[in-house]
């Protein structure tokens, strides 16, 4: 106001309504002044409080999710509980679905590199056809023939059979025994080939061995448990072999392996079923317990190995080692060793000293020299991202990456909002990656998408939570835009470990190491029978019969004919 004063003549400025316009435009300043310091006070207060508002929300929210949390607690108390009073337990209702059902009609998306040929249906022994031919009661007489109506009847006989070999006996003139010969599939057996395989075939749809003597039973077939167990046990090692071929071959030849595990009981205690597996083998092995160090034996399939390369620096990479020490394996890259005791002579020389130190060199050249000599290269494995299987090129899977949001307890409207949201940048952002894996196009789209969700914010701890998963296996969830063979998810692995689930059910835990064999193998052949689309009953007929078709070698042609 002064400067504008100083511009006006000095006359001009004192006279009377020049001073009053001055004091009254003085006075509006401080006003306005006053008034804005007012609202910038206020608006101070609201951001406060709205920051207030946020951190109660957050509260909140926590608070219900460690209630959701005591109260699954507090129901799994009450559940053993129930147990040891042997009172029933609280029924449970499982979820269904992988993602929100489309109840559009447009025909789903499929990519033609996931397709499996049990989809094609199991091969189907050959039917024998019987025709018979009805003519009609009445027939007026000029009537002309017009061919056939056919009415299709399935239908099966059970028949049992006493085969009574007599063995011819003949006496030589110089008094020597000459007698014939059992054919040779029957392994001196009293139970045909045929009888056999309807028992393994049985026991593989979960019935129990005293339901199987009771069926046996009913069409005639004179057996007891004693002999049905018999039967089953005597080919646990056989199947042990089979299983390893397979196991063998297909961690050679398979784009991918899925990988799971599930409780397994054995002689009463507590232990563990690991399953691997691809899109035409499957592979069961139980074991105590489900360390990383089990899953490695299992993959070494009794071998021994330590291997340096760039698998092996990796790992070590991913556990955090120091520079100095993935120096030191860098200058020797290449070298193998084909006992513990020869590595660990090298780290003695190398100066690797410290027990966490040791064991994580140990695994890493462990998992160097499975990459290098056992896995197909840029095999991809594929889990839920357990701590024992997170390892070498690995794929996360979406489904169980957006399960922990589905548990979340919605506590108000802009909960379930922020919810919905993710759920649904996750979903569109799957449904693009899986059109874009089938096209081959659409790169930069899917990425874009992916950036959204990882850039989501959300005042639930559990939501922040899923996100930063997100945004942490980034390269792992996105592996599929690299490798288009790959399934987005690991639901082929918990379908198939239903196998072990059911039986587990069924018949409780194994006694005896060769019960537990038979359990593993006779899963392992079932399910890479289905994956390769045989009959059990047919492949366990030629089985028996000396004449069994060669897995291993199915799956390595199977895999060989699809690349």
């Amino acid at each position: 106001m002064n400067k504008i004063l100083a511009l006006l003549p000095t006359h001009i400025q004192s006279l009377a309504p020049i001073q009053d316009l001055i004091k009254v435009i003085d006075e509006q300043s401080k006003q306005l002044h006053t008034q804005a310091e007012q609202l910038h006070t206020q608006a101070e207060q609201l951001h406060t409080q709205a920051e207030q508002l946020r951190i109660q929300a957050e509260q909140f929210q926590a608070q219900a999710e460690r209630m959701v949390a005591m109260q699954n607690m507090i129901d799994q108390l009450k559940d053993e509980i129930s147990r040891l009073n042997n009172t029933p337990r609280r029924p449970k209702f499982r979820s269904g679905g992988m993602e929100p059902r489309d109840r559009s009609k447009k025909p789903p998306l499929q990519n033609p590199n996931e397709a499996n040929v049990s989809s094609q249906g199991p091969h189907i022994p050959k039917k024998v056809r019987q025709e018979k031919c009805i003519p009609p009661v009445f027939l007026p007489e000029g009537s002309r023939f017009k061919g056939y109506q056919e009415f299709v009847v399935q239908e099966v006989e059970l028949i049992a059979k006493d085969i009574v070999y007599k063995l011819e006996v003949w006496e030589a003139p110089d008094g020597t025994i000459h007698r014939g010969s059992l054919p040779t599939e029957l392994n001196g057996k009293h139970f045909g080939s045929e009888l056999r395989a309807l028992i393994i075939n049985l026991y593989a749809q979960c019935m129990t061995q005293p339901c199987i003597v009771e069926f046996l039973h009913n069409i005639g077939i004179e057996i007891s448990t004693g002999q049905i167990h018999n039967i089953l046990m005597h080919e646990s090692e056989r199947f042990a072999e089979m299983c390893k071929n397979i196991l063998s071959m297909g961690l050679k030849e398979a784009e991918y392996i899925e990988t799971d595990d599930t409780g397994a009981k054995h002689n009463h205690k507590n232990g563990y079923c690991t399953y691997l597996g691809g899109a035409y083998f499957s592979y069961f092995k139980s074991s105590c317990n489900k360390s990383r160090e089990n899953f490695l034996n299992i993959l070494l399939q009794g071998k021994e190995g330590y291997q340096i390369n760039d698998a092996m620096i990796l790992h070590l990479i991913q556990r955090g080692v120091s520079d100095h020490v993935l120096h030191l394996f860098e200058e020797i890259k290449g070298e193998k060793y084909f006992s513990k005791q020869e590595f660990l002579r090298l780290l003695n020389i190398l100066a690797v000293q410290g027990k966490k130190l040791t064991e994580q060199c140990i695994e890493a050249a462990s998992i160097g020299f499975i990459a290098e000599t056992i896995l197909k290269k840029d095999q991809v494995l594929i889990s839920d991202r357990a701590g024992q299987f997170s390892i070498l090129n690995h794929a996360g899977c979406w489904v169980h990456m957006e399960r922990p949001l589905r548990k979340i307890p919605i506590t108000n409207d802009i909960m379930e909002k922020e919810v919905s949201e993710v759920r649904e940048a996750i979903w569109k952002t799957y449904r693009k990656l899986k059109e874009t894996v089938k096209s081959g196009s659409g790169r930069k789209e899917v990425e874009a998408l992916y950036d959204k969700i990882v850039a989501m914010k959300s005042f639930s701890p559990k939501v922040t939570e899923v996100i930063a998963n997100f945004r942490k296996f980034r390269e792992e969830l996105l592996k599929a835009l690299d490798y288009p063979s790959i399934p987005l998810h690991n639901n082929g692995s918990e379908q198939s470990i239903r196998e072990m689930v059911k039986r587990r059910d069924v018949s409780g835990s194994t006694k005896s190491v060769e019960g537990q064999k038979f359990r593993d193998g006779l899963a392992t052949i079932k399910q890479t029978c289905r994956k390769l689309g045989l009959s059990l009953y047919s492949f366990m007929r030629q089985y028996f019969d000396d004449d069994p078709i060669d897995l291993s070698d199915l799956v390595r042609r199977r895999y060989q004919s699809m690349s």
